[in-house]
């Protein structure tokens, strides 16, 4: 969906626009600007040190033009004040994991290979791994991370399963993550579609990273960021992910500060699914400001 989201990112009148990339990972969006809008000039912000050394890399190609940043989405506002940018012509998320990530068994956002339980973003900050999450979090307050965020049906019997088991031994690796879901499984249930372990090992790393917090609070400060006609690009892979853009466009829409330009959030095409199938819970939604000043509550 990266031709949708630039064509909805920036408009064709436009020439020489400055944009934030919240979510530079692998560097596909940021590259795809730098290749196809000659003066665009981008600023890359990513919590993982190691996504922040790879726009290190491309920014020696494009000197000037690309403007890489350590700092979590949630800072986007801190950031361009501490670049002295006061406003830019559009801001694009592509949430999710990266498949770098997923790849690096280290990082233990998979639950294939074997890995350290930790799914921080940004592993030399001092927030609490999934590890200690699970080490330290009451049964309850585990069930109901795996449910919300997971849409885990079974959250209750793994929660407990995790409970039971750190009781003997502190659940510390990828692996003892999925012997604890898949213990949890109802007895004769048939395994089809996605891993047992799929939903919660996502649902984890977003209470880990504070997801949905990150991500309401990067957007309360988007539309203050963008100027008058900047536009705002979601790509989201997540039901909660995309309940925060859809209610946060629909509060400045009221608002009056800013219009929808996605009526219903785009889908990828089969051919796209086809290629990447990780895509096929993409949803594209974008807004552009129409108002000079903002209320408060914007």
């Amino acid at each position: 969906m990266l031709d949708e989201a630039l064509a909805l990112l920036v408009p064709a009148d436009v020439e020489s626009p400055v944009l934030v990339d919240c979510t530079f990972g692998a560097g596909g969006f940021t590259q795809a600007i730098l290749a196809q809008i000659s003066g665009a000039r981008v600023i890359a912000l990513d919590a993982d040190p190691q996504a922040f050394e790879r726009a290190r890399t491309l920014a020696q190609r494009y000197r000037q033009r690309l403007t890489p940043v350590h700092a979590n989405f949630a800072q986007l506002a801190e950031v361009l004040a501490s670049l002295g940018v006061g406003s830019v012509n559009g801001i694009v998320y592509d949430l999710g994991l990266s498949s770098l990530q997923l790849a690096d068994a280290a990082r233990g956002f998979a639950f294939a290979g074997e890995g350290e339980l930790d799914m921080r973003l940004d592993p030399t900050s001092d927030a609490a791994t999934a590890a200690q999450l699970l080490a330290t979090a009451k049964e309850g307050e585990i069930a109901d991370i795996i449910f919300e965020f997971g849409d885990e049906r079974n959250a209750r019997r793994i929660a407990r399963q995790i409970v039971r088991r750190r009781e003997r031994s502190p659940l510390r690796t990828t692996s003892d993550l999925v012997a604890a879901v898949l213990a949890a499984q109802p007895r004769g249930a048939h395994r089809r579609g996605i891993h047992p372990a799929t939903r919660t090992f996502l649902a984890l790393r977003m209470a880990v990273n504070e997801d949905l917090d990150s991500l309401s609070a990067s957007l309360e400060d988007a539309i203050a960021c963008v100027q008058p006609g900047g536009r705002i690009a979601v790509i989201s892979f997540h039901s909660g992910e995309d309940r925060v853009v859809k209610h946060q466009f629909a509060a400045w829409r009221r608002a009056g500060v800013a219009e929808i330009l996605t009526r219903k959030p785009l889908s990828p095409t089969q051919t796209e699914i086809a290629a990447n199938p990780r895509s096929r819970s993409a949803k594209l939604r974008a807004a552009q400001r129409t108002s000079e000043n903002l209320p408060r509550s914007a």
